[in-house]
């Protein structure tokens, strides 16, 4: 027999987890504020219905894929939302990017339905490629069951612990990304205002580039019971980021994240060189 489940939100990623739960010959029953993303998601094949409540009602497993901390409280907990009409015992996953607390008060208000937060770490297209990473939070026992049910629709389901840890788990992964992008606007800054060719260094670094430091952390921390200390490396740490930082303060630029980037550098290596007694 087909499963059923619920979708509400058929945004761009709502769409395209919706194509993967169509590969998973799951059948679909959906709904969005928006009368042009029902019509998409009828066009695709699934079953549109009139609110969130309807979307979640007889089924067991509910997908609830909205923008914000707000929309999310809506359309979960709100009149006429998922918990009026989920039947005891539905896993409802709140894929949404928002902060912990938010997964955490509705799972309070749950009541005999499960919550779990489980944020997706994809664009569209890698999703619907199948490539999804899955951050989850909620109970072991509700991860039993979640995991299996995950593992068809993506690459990946990583289990962090109670509801909420999914959210740290993608704000932190996100954050990874945007301290990229912003530490690299501020090079390429310093390098022009250093009179170089811009895209002439951005090749030359991508050219020799080994890769983010994240996926070779092991050898820029320690692990100390639960926390990352990071290791001394050389130069780099003791010496150069303060020279970027003294560059980019001599060329008239502001550049934030380097000044601070050298200041956090500076703390950690007074205390590699603090003399153990």
């Amino acid at each position: 027999m087909t499963m059923r489940v619920g979708l509400i939100g058929v945004g761009l990623m709502g769409a395209a987890l919706m194509s993967r739960l169509f590969a998973a010959g799951r059948e679909v029953q959906a709904f969005d504020v928006s009368e042009e993303r029902m019509a998409l998601a009828r066009a695709e094949g699934a079953a549109t219905v009139a609110s969130a409540a309807d979307a979640a009602r007889g089924v067991d497993f509910v997908h609830v894929f909205v923008r914000t901390d707000d929309e999310l409280y809506d359309v979960t907990a709100g009149s006429g939302g998922v918990l009026a009409a989920a039947k005891p015992g539905a896993i409802i996953f709140l894929h949404s990017t928002v902060m912990p607390n938010t997964s955490r008060r509705i799972a309070r208000e749950s009541g005999r339905a499960r919550v779990m937060d489980a944020p997706v770490t994809a664009v569209p297209r890698v999703v619907a490629a199948g490539n999804a990473v899955f951050l989850m939070g909620g109970a072991d026992e509700d991860a039993a069951v979640a995991t299996p049910y995950l593992q068809p629709l993506g690459r990946a389901v990583h289990h962090f612990g109670p509801v909420g840890s999914g959210n740290v788990a993608k704000i932190a992964k996100n954050l990874i990304n945007a301290n990229e992008r912003v530490a690299l606007a501020e090079v390429a800054s310093i390098v022009e205002a250093g009179g170089l060719d811009v895209q002439q260094f951005l090749d030359m670094a991508a050219a020799i580039d080994q890769g983010s430091t994240v996926s070779r952390w092991q050898g820029a921390f320690t692990m100390q019971g639960n926390h990352a200390a990071p290791r001394p490396a050389s130069n780099l740490l003791n010496k150069d980021v303060g020279l970027a930082a003294e560059l980019a303060r001599g060329l008239g630029l502001d550049a934030p994240m380097t000044r601070a980037a050298a200041a956090t550098a500076k703390v950690w290596v007074a205390g590699w060189e603090k003399p153990k007694n």
